[in-house]
């Protein structure tokens, strides 16, 4: 399985990110089409994983900022 990250998602949480889906067991192929690649993108404050061929949606994580 290849992740690719949406250029706007900063390099400090994609370690994070990758543990998250090995967490929520979201696996390649794809269920829709069979692609092994994963995209993951931020959108507002949302991260949005999906198929990078199809676009089938596996998750969707809303961020929240953690208080000191």
């Amino acid at each position: 399985m290849k992740v690719v990250f949406d250029p706007d998602i900063p390099e400090d949480i994609k370690e994070e990110i990758l543990q998250t889906l090995e967490e929520e067991q979201i696996k390649a192929p794809c269920k829709e089409c069979g692609a092994e690649t994963i995209y993951v993108a931020l959108i507002d404050n949302t991260l949005d994983v999906k198929c990078y061929e199809c676009g089938f949606s596996y998750l969707e994580i809303e961020l929240s900022e953690e208080e000191e």
